[in-house]
């Protein structure tokens, strides 16, 4: 019995050539992209403000998720604005608002913060338009991950049968086997 490895080869390379597309495909399915928007509050009554500016320093800061109308999950990046209390100016964190009007601060690791955080996460609500646009940035990300995951492949397979062909070549050429044939041609 004779074994033939140019055709064992053959195997190996079209069992890796078709396993690769699928695990691909399984991970850029599975893969979603995440989004993350900035946000600020500067006092408690006051709107979520969508900011590009980085928060001060000095300021709180809150992470969270949340989902749009659509399901997808957004991460939000809220900061909370301080501001000047008492005769020094020290800049706290607004946290509460009593009936009197009294606005109270407090230093943004504090446990009064991190009750007026969760308390914010709670009420969080996109405003205007801004869960339209998260969720079309979702898809455009998903959309341009396929595609670039898709392009990786397309140009992962040239290179790998390229390889396997010059491999062939070059194995064929030693081994004085002609091109397309697995075996020495006999001189008889």
């Amino acid at each position: 019995m004779r074994i033939n490895a140019f055709e064992g080869a053959r195997r190996i390379a079209l069992i890796l050539a078709a396993l690769v597309p699928i695990v691909v495909l399984i991970v850029t399915g599975k893969n979603d992209p995440y989004i993350s928007i900035d946000y600020r509050v500067s006092s408690p009554n006051s709107p979520f403000v969508k900011s590009d500016e980085p928060c001060p320093t000095g300021a709180g800061r809150h992470y969270f998720s949340t989902k749009t109308p659509n399901g997808r999950t957004v991460g939000i990046d809220l900061c909370l604005l301080t501001m000047a209390f008492g005769k020094d100016s020290e800049q706290l964190v607004p946290y509460k608002i009593d009936q009197a009007g009294m606005v109270w601060g407090a230093a943004s690791y504090s446990n009064e913060v991190d009750g007026y955080e969760r308390e914010l996460e709670r009420r969080f609500a996109f405003p205007g338009s801004d869960a339209q646009w998260a969720d079309n940035e979702i898809s455009n990300r998903y959309r341009k991950n396929w595609l670039q995951s898709l392009g990786y492949l397309a140009v992962g397979l040239t290179a790998f049968w390229i390889l396997v062909w010059c491999i062939g070549w070059v194995v064929r050429g030693f081994a004085g086997i002609p091109s397309g044939k697995d075996s020495r041609q006999s001189d008889a």
